[in-house]
């Protein structure tokens, strides 16, 4: 019985190029393996699990932002523990991960320390904590982002910990303020409109004054910046797969996509009023009314 070759090579690599375009990626690269913190900003209802799932190209552990404020308080009481134990600086110990005892005494110490029940957090904040800053596991933070001073407390958080600063992205998850709404009464856990709204609002004017900030951001971070919209069949057109997913649901992938990078890892915010004024438009139809998108002013 013959075989046929249905598809060649080359297009089979084409298709998968032109998926991994519409990608986000980060720092030039699709799906890094170490190193990064992505913040995956927006208000409540606006599709962020969506974006992630579907046009994010980065894999990490989802991480609490009130874990990491209590690991990055606990660090120089652990490093204590593990100099005393270990006679070695916690940024020294990654080196002598190879014998299983010093990998179990680690886990306990901070397990300790943090009051760690689940052995599996543990081995995470371990990873964290002692490996070197192009070897720690990517962290994904979904917040709304509703004030500037979050961001600057998680930057100061994750740096504490060893991640560099060219390796923090946000991307900003925007959508229609009204599909929104409707999105949110279709969720497990309703949030109050008012409160819906103003996450929303939040979101939007802490973006402003991000993008007001300049040369200044790199004190926070300084990988890439992406506004990526999300209204669906506005922004997003999906297609449905032959395949099923898990839980035996007919999977589906994006075609087409609606975002823009604001800024790129390691280069400067572009001058206000160099920004896309059809971007900014789009902002200032979607979010609630709080700043003038199409006419930002330092």
């Amino acid at each position: 019985m013959k075989s046929f070759k249905f598809f060649s090579e080359e297009f089979l690599e084409e298709q998968a190029e032109m998926l991994m375009e519409k990608l986000i990626t980060f720092g030039g690269k699709a799906y890094p393996k170490f190193g990064n913190v992505l913040i995956m900003a927006g208000g409540a209802g606006s599709g962020k699990g969506f974006v992630q799932s579907n046009l994010i190209g980065l894999e990490g552990k989802s991480f609490d932002p009130d874990a990491l404020k209590k690991l990055a308080g606990k660090s120089p009481l652990i490093n204590k523990r593990v100099k005393d134990e270990f006679g070695v600086d916690l940024k020294d110990l990654g080196a002598k991960l190879k014998v299983p005892e010093n990998v179990s005494k680690l886990h306990a110490i901070i397990g300790d320390a943090l009051n760690l029940p689940n052995r599996k957090e543990s081995a995470f904040f371990a990873s964290v904590m002692s490996a070197a800053a192009d070897r720690k596991p990517n962290i994904i933070f979904d917040t709304t982002l509703k004030d500037a001073g979050k961001l600057q407390k998680l930057s100061s958080q994750v740096t504490e910990l060893g991640y560099d600063k060219k390796n923090i992205h946000i991307v900003w998850v925007v959508n229609d303020i009204e599909v929104a709404k409707k999105q949110n009464l279709e969720r497990p856990r309703v949030v109050p409109t008012e409160i819906l709204i103003n996450t929303h609002r939040g979101a939007s004017n802490t973006m402003g004054d991000i993008l007001r900030m300049g040369k200044s951001l790199s004190n926070y971070m300084d990988g890439d910046l992406v506004f990526a919209f999300n209204k669906i069949d506005v922004d997003t057109e999906l297609v449905k797969s032959k395949t099923r997913n898990k839980r035996g649901d007919k999977a589906f992938y994006v075609k087409d996509a609606n975002y823009v990078y604001i800024k790129r890892a390691g280069k400067s915010l572009p001058p206000l009023d160099t920004l896309n004024k059809q971007m900014l438009a789009k902002v200032k139809e979607y979010v609630p009314k709080n700043i003038d998108w199409e006419n930002l002013e330092l």
